[in-house]
């Protein structure tokens, strides 16, 4: 009877270490990758091999916008419209970006255009975007076309002065911000160090978003990383899983 007793009490120990040592799902923190400016090329391969919760932002008026659109959604990813915003340096622009030179009527049109450009948008981010962002009037015109499609704004944060978040609350769209960026140095070794950060600040805040461009350095790894992730005590999740504070 004692070793009987004493043989229950050693699994329900071993089963108590196992559940703290491994938190559930629901418990753990949250980690939403999206990955920017697809659109002048098919989508790529290693990047349809990524889980589905893998998230993707198409730039408009681009040779596979809609085509790029269509593909995800078929492949069950959240889609965002990855809408040229105007950046405070001198750059080559897009030509549907959006400027702080444009009147109310102008830049809501070419921002309607462009949700027109890819069909299936959950969202729009900026590309780009480091002054337009800044600019209270332009982003309070972005928000209210949002506000009318039942939309919400990812603020990719090129500028630590972006009054994005802000203005959307104002006018009650939601809207996240990123976190980390995975790739403006596209080496193993810095994406890889990146990856690493984003999964910090996931099990710091509870959750964080990375964003990422299609490069193969960063598909590949993200291929190798994102397996490891539960045992790693998070959870790859789409960005609409993030609920958006409104």
């Amino acid at each position: 009877m004692a070793k009987s007793r004493r043989l229950k009490e050693w699994a329900y120990g071993l089963a108590l270490i196992i559940s703290l040592g491994a938190p559930s799902l629901a418990q753990a923190a949250k980690l939403a990758i999206v990955i920017d400016d697809l659109g002048y090329q098919r989508m790529p391969a290693a990047l349809s091999a990524l889980p589905p919760q893998v998230s993707i932002s198409i730039l408009p008026d681009t040779p596979y916008d809609r085509a790029t659109s269509k593909l995800a959604h078929k492949q069950q990813r959240d889609v965002l419209l990855h809408m040229p915003m105007e950046p405070l340096h001198r750059a080559p622009l897009e030509m549907a970006t959006l400027t702080r030179e444009m009147d109310q009527q102008t830049l809501q049109h070419v921002l309607r255009w462009g949700l027109e450009r890819v069909p299936d948008a959950i969202a729009v981010n900026n590309h780009m975007g480091s002054a337009l962002t800044q600019s209270p009037q332009a982003m309070d015109w972005v928000m209210e076309v949002l506000s009318e499609q039942g939309l919400f704004f990812l603020d990719s944060r090129t500028s630590a002065k972006s009054v994005a978040l802000e203005r959307a609350q104002q006018q009650n769209v939601p809207a996240l911000r990123r976190h980390i960026f995975l790739d403006h140095l596209s080496t193993e070794k810095f994406v890889n160090q990146q990856l690493s950060r984003a999964i910090q600040q996931a099990k710091k805040r509870g959750y964080a978003i990375a964003i990422g461009h299609p490069y193969p350095v960063t598909l590949e790894m993200l291929s190798q990383v994102i397996p490891t992730l539960e045992q790693q005590g998070v959870q790859l999740v789409r960005i609409s899983e993030l609920t958006p504070p409104s």
